[in-house]
């Protein structure tokens, strides 16, 4: 386990999806933290555990009824979130799926909705084991 600024980050976290997370992506928001503040990275994982719940439920529902809006907007925000937090993998998936959505081309999904699903447990299990160990 690794420890930057206190905060205990256990780069196997994400052992269900080895690289699920890019821990350097939330190492570098230490330098945003200030002194007595809550621990940033913690915030910011709790808040994607929550907000990206119903993204992936808006991502599942679109493909299920062919919503290429709904589809489009719903990766394109879990994408952009993804990213913030250092789930690049995801984030990508959601690119593909977000232009997917944009060119109405839902058929040509492949495996993306099972990776996508793949990828987000990974991730939130990632996130839900750094902030077992932080003590959060």
């Amino acid at each position: 386990m690794t420890t930057v600024e206190g905060f205990p980050v256990n780069r196997c976290g994400d052992s269900a999806q080895p690289g699920a997370i890019d821990w350097s992506v939330l190492d570098a928001l230490a330098v945003l933290q200030k002194p007595g503040a809550p621990d940033l990275r913690v915030r910011l994982m709790t808040i994607f555990l929550k907000t990206s719940v119903p993204l992936m439920d808006g991502i599942k529902a679109a493909i299920i009824a062919s919503d290429r809006q709904l589809l489009t907007t719903s990766a394109h925000t879990l994408k952009s979130t993804c990213l913030s937090v250092g789930a690049m993998k995801l984030g990508a998936i959601c690119a593909e799926l977000e232009q997917i959505g944009r060119n109405n081309a839902l058929q040509d999904a492949g495996d993306l909705p099972v990776r996508v699903e793949e990828h987000y447990t990974a991730v939130i299990a990632a996130f839900r084991e750094a902030l077992q160990q932080s003590g959060t």
